[in-house]
């Protein structure tokens, strides 16, 4: 293969790799207007693009896709979930604001370009929370309409990411901090430590972070309740949701957890359950049939689920039997299903099933259903309608942030009726 020398020289004066491109990439979004961003993206694409055309031995990659076919069927690591993305930048953290919660609050103007290139109006703050199981970071988006107690009671999110993924990533890519902007939500990025998993992966298939108050249970939910303490939320909207390892995550909570959540959206992700250890896990992961447990309190809330069918990495099977559970509680026996095609913006088709009680409640304007199941064609491991500016995004499938946050309020605005 002939190799242009002097292109070469050029491209690594520039910059080293663009592996290293994106590492300052992604810290410099907070410093950056969205002229200068999308300028900065575009070189860190070209510069790609050229390696992987023109150096010998590179194998060309798609960051924001399925990984290469040849690691697919390795799942002798859960790290297969994701590709490595790079850390993001650390930054000083001033003393405790609160040290009853331990959490260190900086405030930040959010400026990440989403898809309109408008940046989010209001505020992403960095902090964490301790408890006798161990101790988690977050960050957490407040909407530029909060008013603290004199407002308006918000509703929360709470938005599990998937595997090597943190807090900053999992925003970009699901863009539900500039939804969390309309809509006039709160979201709390819960984050993985690196020391509880090496892949940042939640740990779902381990029993101990299967049950209510053990292990990352109690820290997510710890989360969950001292941001209700501190912040003005209003206690009937909290929602969770999550992607892969995050949306097994979310299962378990929603299961643990029902009276703190009123909706749960799982995304790529596996049913409570599921397994027991890291072999379990990967069986399950390719598809093995799992027993499923029913709700420990006989109730489960309202769910949504999306999965692409072609997702090679967490078997679509897995999101029918989250849904089986769920029709399987007592509250779901006289659901009706409800089935609709129709495509996303830019093409990708999908199945919708949603279940009532009935086909009239079916209709617009009438009595919403508490579960949706979302079948996304042609997809694979990635989170539908994302900002491919995010690791594992589909941006040419419905947008399953927004689709997520419809059906929550749904389900809040229903039982207020």
């Amino acid at each position: 293969m002939n190799f242009n020398q002097n292109l070469l020289a050029r491209m690594r004066k520039a910059t080293l790799s663009w592996r290293d491109a994106q590492a300052f990439a992604l810290p410099a979004q907070n410093s950056m207007n969205p002229e200068q961003l999308q300028k900065l993206t575009a070189v860190t694409e070209l510069i790609q693009r050229t390696l992987n055309e023109h150096l010998p031995g590179m194998e060309k990659t798609d960051s924001h896709t399925n990984p290469a076919p040849g690691r697919q069927g390795d799942a002798s690591q859960e790290s297969s979930l994701h590709d490595i993305n790079p850390a993001p930048e650390k930054r000083p953290v001033p003393p405790s604001a609160n040290a009853r919660y331990m959490a260190d609050i900086i405030d930040a103007d959010v400026s990440q370009t989403q898809k309109n290139g408008k940046a989010d109006a209001g505020r992403f703050v960095s902090g964490s929370y301790v408890n006798p199981h161990g101790k988690r970071s977050y960050k957490l988006y407040i909407p530029s309409g909060y008013n603290g107690d004199k407002g308006k009671a918000l509703p929360l999110i709470v938005m599990l990411h998937g595997c090597t993924q943190g807090p900053d990533d999992f925003a970009t890519g699901t863009g539900m901090n500039l939804i969390a902007e309309q809509q006039q939500c709160l979201v709390v990025y819960p984050a993985q430590d690196q020391g509880a998993n090496s892949s940042k992966c939640w740990n779902w298939f381990k029993a101990m972070d299967q049950q209510r108050d053990q292990g990352e249970p109690s820290l997510i939910a710890g989360i969950t309740r001292d941001i209700m303490a501190n912040y003005h939320v209003d206690a009937d909207s909290v929602f969770i949701a999550g992607m892969s390892a995050g949306g097994a995550m979310a299962a378990i909570m929603a299961d643990a957890y029902p009276e703190l959540y009123a909706a749960v959206g799982i995304h790529s992700g596996l049913p409570f359950g599921a397994a027991s250890d890291l072999p379990s896990a990967m069986a399950a992961m390719r598809g093995a049939a799992n027993q499923i447990k029913k709700p420990v309190t006989g109730n489960a809330v309202p769910i949504i689920v999306f999965h692409g069918d072609q997702d090679h990495t967490v078997h679509s099977k897995n999101a029918d039997r989250i849904m089986a559970r769920y029709l399987g509680s007592k509250q779901s026996s006289a659901l009706k299903a409800q089935k609709e095609d129709g495509s996303g913006k830019l093409g990708r088709r999908y199945t919708r099933t949603r279940y009532a009680e009935n086909a009239s409640s079916q209709q617009a304007g009438a009595k919403t259903a508490p579960a949706e199941q979302w079948v996304i064609h042609g997809a694979g491991h990635t989170w539908s309608g994302g900002n491919s500016q995010g690791s594992f995004t589909d941006a040419a499938g419905p947008d399953a942030s927004r689709e997520m946050l419809r059906f929550f309020l749904s389900q809040v605005n229903q039982n207020q009726a």
